[in-house]
């Protein structure tokens, strides 16, 4: 029989995937178990509370017993103790045949954390699959290059949070950067409970150490501000392209699946406006998954020294 778990987990990214072209991918997915070979690690989540531990980041173990639930394998750090959790991930990495992915998130503090935590990874040759932050400090580090996807949520006039995550020079991974400074009544300790937020970023765990995803091709750095009053959306990064003949905002949000508001605002154009033949604009995308016959693929690991 499948995995109660896995089943779930799978559905949950079926329903966050749904009306954006993706659930074609999960055709053929469900097959037999007699006919499938032995599962391999499907890798961990390592989880930072902020300052004030567990009083303070309280959403963070929650979230963290969501993940597991999943099937995945989830554990809860204080941010001053990201050091032992790395050199355990490195290990881990080292020992693995078949590697497994290997994610990080933080709330405030904790997402300083899970950056000193991937740079310290990055060091040993080691990838990291996903980094989500909320509501990091100012002091956060930027994005290493040994990470493949990097989502940071945030509110720009945060006291106790606010951090504007920039990636590193060398980053060539896929990126997202949302602002909820439009959502005044979450506050910093709060955010990691918003409405649909955790269920967006348990489905991209989920769709990493289920599916296979394309991680390269053409990807730009995306920055926008979450409107209140629509859904929570967390994208993967920005996709480059250029308009048609007869293009407006609205037809080419419809073509990719995505708000108009979205394309408008990323952009810096009105909802309502028509587009030249060749423009160049910057859409949001959710990283597809390819066809689960492909194998299971983790993240691009740097080759061996």
């Amino acid at each position: 029989m499948l995995n109660p778990f896995r089943l779930a987990g799978v559905a949950l990214v079926a329903a966050a995937l749904a009306g954006c072209g993706s659930l074609s991918t999960f055709e053929g997915f469900f097959t037999n178990s007699a006919e499938q070979a032995p599962r391999q690690p499907i890798g961990k989540v390592y989880v930072f509370r902020g300052m004030g531990g567990r009083i303070a980041s309280f959403e963070m173990d929650k979230l963290a017993e969501k993940i597991k639930r999943t099937g995945v394998e989830a554990e809860t750090y204080n941010h001053v103790n990201w050091a032992s959790p790395a050199n355990e991930a490195i290990a881990r990495y080292k020992r693995e045949t078949h590697k497994s992915p290997i994610m990080a998130m933080g709330h405030s503090a904790g997402g300083d954390a899970a950056l000193a935590f991937a740079d310290k990874l990055k060091d040993a040759g080691v990838p990291v699959s996903l980094i989500v932050a909320f509501d990091p400090t100012r002091r956060g580090h930027t994005v290493p290059a040994n990470v493949d996807r990097f989502i940071n949520v945030y509110q720009s006039l945060n006291f106790f949070g606010g951090g504007n995550i920039r990636p590193a020079s060398d980053f060539r991974g896929h990126f997202a950067s949302v602002d909820l400074v439009r959502y005044w009544e979450v506050l910093h300790v709060h955010m990691v409970k918003l409405d649909g937020l955790q269920d967006k970023v348990v489905a991209k765990i989920v769709q990493i150490t289920t599916l296979p995803t394309a991680l390269d091709g053409a990807t730009v750095p995306l920055y926008y501000t979450m409107p209140r009053g629509v859904p929570i959306e967390l994208w993967d990064s920005g996709l480059p392209i250029r308009t048609e003949e007869g293009d407006t905002v609205r037809s080419v949000a419809a073509k990719f699946a995505v708000p108009a508001w979205a394309v408008a605002q990323i952009n810096n154009i009105d909802a309502n406006a028509s587009l030249r033949p060749g423009q160049r604009l910057v859409v949001p995308r959710n990283i597809e998954a390819i066809s689960p016959a492909a194998g299971v693929l983790t993240s691009f690991a740097p080759p061996d020294r």
